[in-house]
């Protein structure tokens, strides 16, 4: 009876001491999904635009910058700047000549998801939207127009014409951390014309920002950036502490 007594002693000992373990191990377990809500941003430069105005001579220049917050490394509000003109002179002789300035507003997100088991990055294959707007001055020279009846022409200038444009675009593209912190990139972008044209007025032949005034756009950019106050620094010092396994 004695040595009974002895075993279930024992027994319910080594029971209530395996409890309180995994009590205190249930405690001080926490969710493995530690990035923080802000990570940073990116500050990027377009160098597509500062190449192909150097390099095509067709009078168009223009050159852009922009940030980036990231947000849970899934959602990246942007806001993007940059200033365009051009210079041109058709076929009639007729002289069209603007500069300005526009930036875009928007979201990117990120569609790369992470697989089991795979290591950590930075890398990310993204889609979104812009909202652009520009609010610029062009000149309309040398407007020739016939007249069959006279056989003659009559010639009209359009100095400081002023207009806003907006437009909205889809974009896609990747961004790849080829070393720490330094990104490059690329996206292509689709845009699309909300103003419509004023009735009366002469219309612009390039929009600053959106491109030739001629219905829808594709656009391409490459940057460079570099992002500042990186997650991995965020997380260096942050106490981590696994799920205990059931």
């Amino acid at each position: 009876m004695r040595i009974i007594f002895v075993y279930i002693s024992s027994f319910l000992l080594c029971l209530s001491i395996n409890t309180a373990v995994a009590q205190k191990k249930k405690q001080i377990a926490i969710p493995t999904d530690t990035i923080p809500w802000v990570n940073g941003f990116t500050v990027q430069v377009d160098v597509a635009s500062l190449v192909s105005s150097s390099l095509m001579n067709n009078g168009i220049y223009s050159s852009e910058g922009g940030i980036q917050l990231d947000l849970k490394h899934k959602f990246f509000p942007t806001y993007e700047i940059g200033a365009a003109g051009a210079s041109k002179v058709s076929a009639d002789n007729i002289n069209f000549k603007t500069n300005g300035f526009f930036q875009r507003i928007g979201v990117d997100f990120n569609l790369r998801k992470k697989k089991p088991d795979s290591k950590p990055t930075n890398n990310l294959f993204v889609a979104g939207l812009r909202l652009g707007a520009s609010n610029f001055n062009y000149n309309v020279t040398n407007v020739t127009i016939p007249e069959n009846y006279w056989n003659a022409s009559t010639t009209f200038d359009y100095p400081s014409q002023n207009t806003t444009r907006i437009w909205y675009e889809i974009v896609i593209g990747v961004q790849v951390e080829v070393i720490h912190n330094f990104y490059m990139g690329w996206n292509i972008r689709n845009k699309n014309l909300i103003s419509k044209e004023v009735l009366g007025q002469v219309s612009p032949w390039y929009i600053p920002g959106f491109g030739l005034n001629n219905g829808a756009n594709w656009g391409f950019n490459y940057t460079l950036g570099y992002h500042f106050w990186p997650q991995k620094k965020m997380l260096k010092n942050r106490k981590v502490f696994p799920l205990t396994k059931k």
